[in-house]
């Protein structure tokens, strides 16, 4: 080949690239188009109707915070916090998924731990989950309140209260210098205060006991927390939150994983690098298939991905089913969206219930 053949070639391949360059956005998703596998055209987004033979998606609530199992009666306790307000929603639901019954509370509750049903404050319960009452209840007796009570004495009054409770949690104080107790006895709730800085006070965020009193377990606990199973870790705002560690790896298109990738079509994008600003990320829909029980429910949700031919999307969704020992007993599962804005916003955040239909 002559040095002017050579030339023309060079000339015509920068010319091809400036126009692909130039043209890039367009040529990109005219491709995800035609690649697009037509058997995915009608997956709709899951708060638009997404389902399978017997089961169906349905949208909850904006703000979820925790996803309690309840062992006994195989209902769930949802609590939605509010940001920036003083309150904190409770939703029961029962064993098909159904939401029956709603609590709103003050922040004043010392987490959002339903202990035998039972919610707390730092001098009140309400048990409605099991007796409809909605009110504020006092305890039976709120021992050690003022701190006063020596240390044999403390000693023998917990030993004997933890020894006789049906049920035990705790709520420790801003400072963690001190943790106030709750006991179920045959009269009722009780509280006790702990003496200040107990050397058998501290936390291990690593942990997945609740009660950080060392030799004292919590008991009489029949809610479960539900976690992801795509990241392993809990809602961000739940009380059993241990999520400082990295989540574990998960793979979008492991048709062995219960939500798996079909396809990542290109809508728009994104956004470019700084400085430079040649394309950095594309915005689009990420097709995907949910495995539940025996059946699969195909929907789409919005998404991000790095430009590149090896990158991978970006999907924030969290599913959440109760524990292996108790699949045989539920029907319910449920999934967490949390975009960010810079994904876009097409109102599709937040909680949703897989039940039967």
């Amino acid at each position: 080949m002559t040095k002017k053949n050579i030339l023309t070639v060079l000339a015509i391949l920068f010319l091809l690239l400036v126009v692909y360059l130039f043209k890039f956005t367009a040529i990109n998703i005219a491709w995800s188009n035609i690649l697009f596998p037509r058997e995915l055209k009608q997956y709709p987004y899951l708060n638009n109707g997404a389902q399978s033979e017997h089961f169906e998606a349905e949208y909850l609530f904006y703000d979820p915070a925790n996803i309690d199992y309840d062992t006994e009666t195989g209902g769930f306790i949802i609590t939605t916090a509010h940001v920036n307000q003083a309150f904190e929603v409770y939703h029961k639901l029962d064993a098909r998924g159904n939401v029956i019954d709603s609590l709103v509370n003050d922040t004043s509750a010392i987490h959002t731990f339903h202990n035998d049903a039972v919610v707390f404050g730092a001098d009140y319960f309400i048990d409605w989950s099991i007796s409809n009452n909605k009110q504020k209840q006092v305890f039976t007796v709120f021992q050690n309140q003022d701190f006063k009570m020596d240390g044999k004495s403390w000693e023998e009054n917990f030993e004997k209260n933890y020894k006789n409770a049906q049920a035990v949690t705790y709520k420790a104080s801003k400072d963690w210098d001190y943790l106030t107790f709750y006991f179920k006895t045959a009269q009722g709730w009780m509280a006790m205060n702990s003496q200040k800085n107990d050397e058998r006070i501290y936390q291990d965020m690593a942990s997945e006991n609740d009660l950080d009193f060392k030799g004292y377990p919590v008991k009489g606990n029949r809610f479960i927390p539900l976690k992801s199973s795509i990241t392993g870790k809990y809602p961000l705002l739940s009380y059993k939150n241990r999520n400082q560690v990295e989540g574990r790896p998960y793979n979008w298109t492991d048709p062995k994983n219960p939500v798996v990738l079909k396809y990542f079509k290109k809508e728009n994008l994104q956004g470019r690098a700084g400085y430079t600003g040649l394309p950095q990320t594309w915005g689009g829909d990420a097709y995907l298939t949910l495995k539940h029980k025996t059946e699969v429910i195909r929907f789409k949700e919005i998404a991000l991905k790095d430009v590149g031919f090896f990158t991978k999307a970006e999907i924030n969704l969290d599913l959440y089913k109760v524990p292996q020992a108790f699949e045989d007993k539920s029907d319910v599962a449920f999934i967490i969206l949390s975009y960010g804005t810079n994904v876009g916003d097409r109102g599709g955040n937040g909680l949703y219930v897989i039940k039967r239909k």
